[in-house]
Order: structure tokens, then sequence, then C-alpha cells
């Protein structure tokens, strides 16, 4: 009697939700366009039309909004090369928008490049790696993830040419060390070099090279003293040490370049490796007091992205603060915030497109 007198309860509830009810609870839920189909749905003559019409503008202005917010995405992939995604957010904000005649025009001819793009790629991919040359094969591949990161096509393609890319780095390393260990650094060096053609930032090859400089180093200054011994020097250090050493080799050579926001990220992945990588250490604290006047320019920047709706930039602008001064409250609350707005917009991604039902004017 229990049980049928809760269905029963639940039966009445469930038959005294309106459909403006029923709407504002899909809307709870995370589901906007199934609560506009609902409220679209009331007849004019009902009592709820007008809160119901009211519940309409507000969230149409939302998708509005959702709308900018799409479409700033897709011109910051758009500028970057990423034109996968950038095609991808063009289309959502169609979705929300279906008569943008300008966007849907702009956006059938990104698809139609991307895909001239990413064949072309894909058959530079195919051949390079018919002809052997490894590193032209992957050249191209890092060139079809920039374009196009989703598609199955080059995830096969990349399967192979990666399995194969592996083996020869291992082979060039296993040669390396070999010589390392035997003393003989110019064969080393060579094998490391040829390891970091495949791999230009393969931080065991870089740290393997660094302690070759530092063996030959101590050589010319043993020379200098005439106090030179035949015997090839030892140097003992662990694989995590020579790894660490490899990324801050790489945090050196992105400062060389200008690219100061990677040299942070080398150092910080350094002392990650290797928490007791002096060097390292002061490397990144020299990095970071130096860049610590650019702080509040990218907080501005960020808020100026921000404003104008282009969360993505706003979110990068942030992030790079963060990365010269991790402990910035401003910078952390500011990103924290960007990223639950573009989360929401992936949640949105999958969200059914209901039909559009017109509504009859009230007499």
């Amino acid at each position: 009697m229990r049980v049928l007198a809760a269905a029963l309860v639940g039966a009445t509830l469930l038959g005294c939700t309106t459909p403006l009810e029923l709407g504002e609870r899909r809307y709870r839920e995370g589901e906007p366009l199934a609560a506009l189909a609902i409220w679209r749905g009331i007849e004019n003559d009902a009592f709820e039309y007008e809160a119901a019409q009211r519940r309409v503008a507000e969230v149409e202005q939302e998708f509005g909004q959702l709308v900018r917010y799409y479409k700033k995405r897709a011109v910051y992939y758009e500028e970057r090369g990423r034109l996968a995604e950038s095609v991808m957010n063009y289309r959502l904000a169609l979705k929300l928008q279906q008569d943008d005649a300008a966007t849907l025009a702009h956006v059938q001819g990104l698809a139609r490049r991307l895909t001239s793009e990413r064949e072309t790629e894909r058959q530079q991919l195919r051949e390079r790696f018919a002809q052997g040359d490894l590193a032209g094969a992957h050249g191209a591949l890092l060139r079809l993830r920039t374009l196009d990161p989703f598609s199955p096509e080059t995830t096969n393609d990349a399967r192979q040419l990666e399995a194969a890319l592996a083996a020869e780095i291992d082979r060039r390393l296993a040669r390396g060390r070999r010589g390392f260990s035997s003393g003989d650094h110019v064969a080393a060096e060579l094998a490391f070099r040829s390891a970091l053609e495949l791999d230009a930032n393969n931080e065991t090859a870089q740290g393997y090279l660094s302690f070759i400089e530092r063996i030959r180093e101590q050589e010319r200054e043993t020379a200098a003293v005439r106090q030179l011994s035949a015997d090839p020097q030892e140097v003992r250090a662990s694989d995590t040490e020579i790894r660490a050493e490899g990324l801050f080799r790489n945090a050196l050579a992105a400062e060389q370049k200008n690219e100061r926001f990677d040299a942070i990220r080398w150092d910080i992945r350094a002392l990650r490796a290797d928490p007791r990588h002096a060097r390292a250490r002061r490397h990144l604290a020299t990095l970071r007091a130096s860049m610590q006047p650019e702080v509040p320019g990218l907080l501005e920047s960020g808020r100026r992205k921000f404003q104008q709706e282009d969360l993505q930039a706003a979110l990068d602008l942030w992030r790079r603060a963060l990365l010269i001064e991790p402990g910035s409250t401003e910078a952390r609350e500011y990103a924290a915030r960007a990223e639950l707005l573009l989360e929401n917009l992936d949640r949105l991604r999958g969200a059914p497109l209901p039909p559009r039902v017109g509504t009859r004017p009230r007499p």
C-alpha cells in the first residue's frame, strides 16, 4: 500500500507540473535547449504564455552571448591554424543562430580549406614515411595534428609512424649511451645529435650532450695546468639527473630564441624530474624576476579580452601571468572563471537543437 501511495503522489505531482515549471526544471538540469522547446510550445492563449515568453527572451539573450563566445573561440583557433577546432566552434555558434548567413559562408569556406590542407599533409606524411624520411614524416604529422586533432585518419597514420620513430630514437640513444660509457664522446655526440633530428626536445639526448660538454670543459681546464689524464673522465649521473639536465637545456634554448614562457615551462619540468637541479631552480627564479614587470600588463590584457568575450585568449594571458607569478591570487581567480565558462561551453557542445516552434500572435 505504501508503494502504491507513493506512486500516486508522484503521479499527482507530475500531473501538476506545468509546462513553464517543466521548462524551468530542464533549464536547471543543464538542458536550456530543451527548456526553450517546452516554453516555445506553450499556446498563446495559455495563462503561462507571457511568463514563458519572458523566459524565452532571457534564455535567447544568454544564447546570444554563447554565440559570441563560440565565434571568438573560433577566431582564436583559426588564427593559430587549428582549423578543425575553429570549424567546430563556428558550427556551434550556427547551432544557436541558424540564420547567420555570413558565418555559414565563412565556415563552409574554412571547412573546404581544412579538407584540402589536411589531405596535402596526409599525403606528405605517407610519402615521407615510405621513403624512410622519419623526420619529414614527423613534421607532417605535427602539422596534421594542428590542423585536425580529431581526425581518425590522422590517428591511424600516427600509430605506425610513432612506433617507427620511437624505435629509431631508442636505437640512436642506445648507440649514444654505449659511446658515452666507453669514453668515445665523439661517437656519443653524433648519436645523440642524430636522435635530436627526430625529436628536437628529447631530454635524454640533451642531457647527455650537456654532460659531454661538461667533461670536455674539465679536460680543457686540466690540460691548461698540464695535468691531463689519459683515462676517460667518469661522470656519475642517474637517468633522472640526465633527463632533468636535458629539460634544463631545452629551457636555455627556448630563452635564446626569446621564447621565455616556454623556457619557464621547461625549467618547471626539469625541477619536477629532479627537484635538486640547482641551475634549473636559479634559472627559473631569474626568469621570473626579470619578467615580473609584465604581470600587470598580462592581467589587464586578459581583462580586456574577457570583456570582449574572447575567453580562450584571456585564459592564455592569465596562465602566462601565473607562469611568472604562480602565487598571484588575482590571476588564479580570473583563470578559474574563464576555465569554468569554457567548460560550460564544452558541456553544451553535445546538446541537441530542438525544432523552433513558431508562436502565433495573441489576439
